[in-house]
């Protein structure tokens, strides 16, 4: 190869270096604005200490709880997120409540983590709570393919194989309170088994983390959503009226979500009798 060869084809390398690393920050851009405010600025601060290589507690103070000397955080944090309510799949509250918040996340995106860790008991507080909606979490895969990693993928499966026993809420609480690097391969087999122990209702012997006919099909739905509604980050928020096929998109989740349940509530239709 020539020189002129060679050269050309470090700059076209270094170009697409270049490219790859502007798409990644847009992302990372994207997802910061969906958390607004505070939590936004929470959000950048993490980012540039984790840059910097320095450890910063991301869990709001979350109490820590050694579970057979394995120090975890959030475990109450997570038994009073769940306290008392519903839980069926992967809907969190009453099913028939007249609005749905969807939510769209990754169980290692940290713009999701901080949002559960900052707003989401407020939003099950004030909302959940109080029937005003349901909260149904759609794990999608999107910051493997970013990273290339493939634990993601692994915790999403983990996290699908207990909808069935409806111990899915608890362990995905746990899971983003004592979430890893989203460049590191941290969702592994065991440490998914030490955040399972510890999830509240849940135990080490219900943890599954191979693919199975009910985590494919999960995803595959999540993810055909997400397609459908041009999902481009995570967290991404949706209202649906019950009754209707009528998604809207929640702009500012960090504030505006009782406005968005309340006007979706307008557009409900009557429960389903039997």
């Amino acid at each position: 190869m020539s020189g002129a060869n060679k050269k050309k084809d470090a700059a076209q390398k270094a170009r697409l270096e270049r490219e790859a690393a502007e798409r990644a920050a847009a992302e990372r851009s994207k997802r910061l604005k969906l958390l607004g405010g505070a939590a936004a600025v929470v959000v950048v601060i993490i980012a540039i200490v984790l840059a910097t290589g320095a450890f910063k507690d991301t869990t709001g103070g979350a109490e820590k709880t050694k579970v057979n000397g394995v120090e975890l955080s959030g475990i109450q944090e997570t038994k009073d997120l769940v306290a008392g309510l519903p839980q069926d799949g992967t809907i969190l509250g009453d099913p028939n409540a007249p609005v749905t918040i969807i939510e769209f996340a990754d169980l290692k995106c940290p713009a999701c983590q901080q949002y559960e860790v900052t707003q989401q008991k407020k939003n099950v507080d004030e909302l959940v709570r109080t029937k005003k909606a349901n909260l149904q979490l759609r794990l999608i895969n999107i910051i493997d393919p970013n990273m290339g990693t493939e634990d993601g993928a692994k915790a999403r499966i983990a996290a699908h194989n207990l909808v069935a026993s409806d111990k899915f809420w608890p362990f995905v609480s746990t899971v983003y309170y004592n979430q890893g690097l989203e460049n590191d391969t941290w969702a592994t087999d065991k440490r998914l088994k030490e955040l399972a122990t510890g999830a509240p209702g849940v135990g080490a012997e219900a943890l599954n983390t191979r693919e199975t006919p009910q985590s494919r099909q999960l995803a595959a739905d999540a993810d055909k959503l997400a397609a459908s509604l041009n999902v481009q980050g995570t967290p991404a928020f949706f209202v649906q009226p019950r009754g209707t096929r009528e998604y809207t998109p929640v702009e500012d989740p960090a504030g505006g979500m009782a406005a968005a349940v309340d006007a979706a509530a307008k557009k409900a239709k009557a429960p389903a009798t039997r």
